[in-house]
C-alpha cells in the first residue's frame, strides 16, 4: 500500500519521539531515509546496520545548508521532506523570557522555513510528486497558559503550511500539516517526571480522552506515511489533527 522505493526522504528531529517513529515507518516503507538531528555527531555516517544520519541545527541556517548540499550531492533530488525537529519549554507569559521566547521560535518556526526554503530546489527534481509534512500542534489553536511561546511558534506552523502550499502547488510540491494532540514521547515523560507525576500519568491522562489512551508516536507518523504517499497526491494545504478526539466538543 504505501511503496516508497526509489524515494529520498529528510526527517528532521528524528533522534527520539515524533520524529523518529517518522523516519522508521517511511523507511519501513521502502524509503532511503536521512534521519537528521542535532543530537547526530556531525559525519556520522552510515552502515549496512544504521541508518544514514546527519547532524543538523534547524535554527542554524548554515547547517541546513550543509544538510542540503549533501542531499544534492549524494543524491540529486529529494522527494519527502518530513519537518518534526521541535521544543516545547514550559512558560506562562510572565515566565516567558525574550531568550526562552526567542529560541523556541527559532527552532520550531524559523528553522521549518530555512528547511524548506534550503531544500525545496530538490525536491523540485522529484519524478515522484513530492511532499512535505510539517508537524504542528493541536496547541496551535491556542494552547495551554503555560505553552505560551510554543503555541504561537505551532500557529505559525499552520500559516507557513498554507502559505507554502499555495505556493508551491505550480511545482506540484504538496505541504500538510499534522497537529499531535498529547503524545508519549521521551521528552513528554521527562517533563511529566520533573513534575512529580506518578509512573502511570500516561494511563491516567489518556483515561480523559475519547479513544481510551494517550498517543504513541506511531499515530502520528502513520498519517505522515499516508501524506508522503501517492494515496495522498491530491492533498496540500490541509492539517490533520491527531489526538484520540481529545479536541471533540462534548456537550
Amino acid at each position: 500500500m504505501f511503496n516508497l522505493s526509489d524515494q529520498i526522504a529528510v526527517v528532521t528531529g528524528s533522534a527520539s519521539g515524533i520524529g523518529a517513529a517518522c523516519a522508521r515507518q517511511l523507511a519501513a516503507a521502502g524509503a532511503t531515509v536521512v534521519f537528521a538531528d542535532i543530537r547526530f555527531e556531525p559525519e556520522s555516517g552510515s552502515s549496512a546496520a544504521l541508518p544514514l544520519t546527519a547532524h543538523l541545527d534547524v535554527s542554524d541556517r548554515s547547517s541546513v545548508e550543509r544538510l542540503a548540499h549533501t542531499i544534492g550531492e549524494r543524491f540529486g533530488r529529494l522527494d519527502i521532506l518530513v519537518n518534526a525537529a521541535g521544543i516545547f519549554p514550559r512558560g506562562t507569559l510572565a515566565e516567558t523570557t525574550e531568550v526562552l521566547w526567542d529560541h523556541i521560535m527559532a527552532v520550531n518556526l524559523k528553522g521549518m522555513f530555512h528547511c524548506c526554503q534550503t531544500l525545496v530546489p530538490w525536491l523540485s527534481q522529484s519524478p515522484h510528486g513530492p511532499s512535505i509534512v510539517n508537524i504542528g500542534s493541536v496547541n496551535a489553536q491556542g494552547g495551554a497558559q503555560d505553552l505560551l511561546a510554543y503555541s504561537v511558534s505551532k500557529g505559525g506552523v499552520s500559516t507557513l503550511t498554507k502559505n507554502l502550499a499555495r505556493a508551491l502547488a505550480p511545482a506540484r510540491i504538496r505541504v500538510n500539516c499534522v497537529h499531535p494532540g498529547w503524545v508519549l514521547t521521551e521528552g513528554e515523560t521527562a517533563v511529566q517526571r520533573a513534575t512529580g507525576q506518578p509512573e502511570d500519568w500516561h494511563v491516567r491522562a489518556g483515561a480523559k480522552i475519547p479513544l481510551g489512551r494517550i498517543l504513541v508516536p506511531d499515530d502520528i507518523a502513520s498519517t505522515v506515511l499516508f501524506l508522503s504517499s501517492p494515496l495522498a497526491s491530491q492533498i496540500t494545504g490541509q492539517e490533520w489533527t491527531i489526538d484520540g478526539g481529545a479536541s471533540l466538543s462534548c456537550n
